[in-house]
């Protein structure tokens, strides 16, 4: 039973913390790339470099597996001052790690988890769905159903999602980014300001409500408004040009109809839960697959506006699948 101390105090946000959450040092075969949330099992006996069965490499694909340990914690720093000079790879040589090379891995507790949904034989991800090693990427886990998972195949943990809203159902399919068209019509004119607004992540200051960036493209000059092709090319240029969108997105445009469409990289994207001024919990995911169908953009210009420009709707669409990390109980394989 553990033991609180200062339970009369109720400015404390969070109860400490006891046993919650376990980490345990592993060694890392040769010439691997360990990030945080790679599913790890031990390796094979032979390929053990101690016999106290500390050795682990990522999770295989395509096979079953009742050896998954831990996942790479969030915390771990990389191999730092490792022989290959790689901040997250293995020294080819385990004579030349010994006695420097470790990795964190949480084998109890909370901890984010990369999956792949695209795993053969996964199911849609939602909160306490099982998940086991994915057989379509190494190093990555996917959606399963405790009782219908085959002989061998271990869960390593489950899936700690919302019950509503973004992130939480993740389906299960091959990976296709999500995108939406803006498209620029009328008769553009010098001095048109065109404005595409995008949900942007989160901010612990307003828990729970959803954020927007509007991107106000600079007035068109007189060589941007010879046509809808020349003006639909400032607006994605000057998007591309914007750290905050060019980290999630990409802009293209043919005959005046910008494409805009979700990076492959999954960049961590914050979203939290609460009533709008109270946090009852956050994480991070990509936004890559079907995640970003949910997210909204919206179009609209001022100023001279011979222009005119709408969005082809009013979320992202056809994404489907995941890649990327979501917030996870780590139990380790049984």
């Amino acid at each position: 039973m553990p033991q609180y101390s200062g339970v009369g105090d109720l400015t404390r946000s969070n109860l400490p913390s006891f046993g919650s959450r376990v980490t345990e040092s592993y060694r890392p075969t040769s010439s691997t790339i360990y990030v945080t949330g790679n599913v790890l099992q031990l390796a094979a006996l032979d390929l053990q470099t101690t016999p106290d069965f500390k050795t682990v490499q990522l999770s295989a694909s395509g096979a079953s597996q009742g050896n998954l340990v831990a996942v790479v914690s969030d915390t771990w720093p990389g191999f730092g001052g490792s022989a290959s000079g790689a901040q997250n790879t293995a020294a080819p040589s385990q004579t030349l790690g010994r006695g420097t090379q470790f990795i964190e891995g949480v084998c109890r507790g909370a901890a984010p988890i990369l999956v792949d949904q695209s795993g053969t034989s996964a199911i849609t991800l939602t909160n306490g769905m099982a998940l086991v090693a994915c057989n379509g990427t190494a190093g990555y886990a996917m959606g399963k159903a405790i009782a219908s998972a085959p002989g061998g195949l271990a869960t390593i943990g489950a899936a700690v999602l919302p019950a509503s809203g973004i992130g939480s159902s993740i389906t299960a399919a091959a990976l296709a980014q999500a995108a939406q068209t803006v498209t620029i019509a009328g008769t553009p004119a010098a001095g048109d300001i065109i404005t595409v607004t995008i949900q942007s992540p989160y901010v612990l200051s307003a828990p729970g409500v959803a954020q927007t960036i509007a991107y106000v493209v600079p007035a068109l000059t007189t060589a941007q408004a010879v046509s809808v092709t020349t003006a639909a090319l400032a607006v994605l240029t000057y998007l591309n040009a914007q750290p905050s969108f060019s980290q999630y997105f990409t802009a293209a445009q043919v005959a005046g109809v910008i494409t805009i469409t979700v990076n492959a990289l999954s960049t961590p994207f914050l979203v939290n839960v609460g009533t709008g001024t109270t946090v009852a919990g956050q994480f991070t995911l990509g936004i890559s697959g079907m995640v970003a169908n949910s997210l909204t953009i919206t179009t609209g210009v001022n100023g001279g506006a011979g222009s005119t420009s709408t969005a082809g709707a009013g979320t992202f669409a056809a994404g489907t699948g995941y890649k990327g990390i979501i917030p996870a109980l780590i139990t380790g394989a049984f």
